[in-house]
């Protein structure tokens, strides 16, 4: 079969099971599997896939079907330009994070670039690794629960030829850590236990549940990090929180019940509210 008609064959059959962005879909599906770019592929639309091929793709498009998002089915996630491998213990890395990058790129502009950062809830390393990209003399620690995850946050450093510079290791938030830091970073769980049983399949069936309950209202992530936040952060040091799209008045009522002041609030390109910052200082 050739590549154009199977092309739209996928787009159909994906369009017709609700899922957005089929083109899209489809697109990586073809680029996978066959090998080539997009751009080869729009050159050479006649080119015929082999028997193996075309079963490797009607098996993807099956997975995609019963609800496994690509990701998943491929393995790896592509966040501020870079490819994530990611692993039953990670969270899938959402676009809207790449605001909180944003955020302290924004704050740093200014100012001296942050020479140690601490990434809690680390997950596969998206956030931090990003970071030490952008700040190249920078050294950074990720934190995260599960196990699984520090191993899959290790490989992607390695990956990314990061790994002289980025450390992660297993805890519980900032608990047991004596270090200081410039910056404090973190997309912690924060949807609430009733709004996870709203979730999409592909989100419930996929994503881990450590890495999304913030218990009954969502918060229990930000009363534990707050209350370790100023022994963690060095007297000049900044930390930047994602948040829920609802969640701006309870975390600033959380963070001043901790004497904690939330200096700005930065937005997604929905305009919906995604990041606080915070300051040293602010309290």
């Amino acid at each position: 079969m050739e590549l154009l008609p199977l092309y739209q064959d996928i787009i159909r059959r994906l369009k017709a099971a609700d899922i957005e962005a089929a083109d899209l879909e489809a697109r990586r599906i073809l680029q996978e599997r066959s090998g080539n770019e997009w751009s080869q592929i729009i050159a050479a639309p006649e080119t015929l896939l082999t028997p193996q091929q075309l079963l490797n793709i009607e098996a993807d498009v099956q997975r995609r079907l019963a609800g496994e998002p690509l990701s998943r089915i491929y393995g790896c996630r592509e966040f501020w330009g870079m490819e994530f491998a990611l692993s039953p213990d990670t969270l899938d890395p959402r676009p809207d994070t790449e605001t909180l990058i944003e955020a302290v790129l924004k704050a740093y502009k200014d100012e001296s670039a942050p020479e140690a950062i601490l990434d809690l809830g680390t997950g596969t390393g998206c956030i931090l690794l990003a970071l030490l990209k952008e700040f190249p003399q920078a050294r950074g620690l990720g934190i995260d629960k599960a196990p699984g995850a520090v191993e899959t946050a290790q490989k992607n450093a390695k990956h990314h030829d990061l790994d002289d510079r980025a450390a992660f290791q297993a805890g519980n938030w900032g608990d047991n850590l004596n270090d200081t830091f410039d910056l404090i970073v973190s997309n912690p769980p924060y949807i609430t236990n009733q709004i996870i049983k709203t979730l999409s399949k592909e989100v419930q069936n996929h994503d881990p549940i450590l890495a999304l309950s913030g218990g009954n209202d969502g918060l229990d992530a930000y009363r534990q990090i707050f209350s370790q936040l100023f022994s963690l952060l060095k007297p000049a040091g900044k930390a930047f929180f994602e948040i829920g799209f609802d969640q701006e008045d309870d975390v600033a009522r959380l963070a001043e019940e901790s004497r904690i002041r939330v200096r700005h609030v930065h937005r997604d390109l929905a305009g919906q509210p995604r990041v606080v910052e915070i300051s040293n200082g602010d309290k």
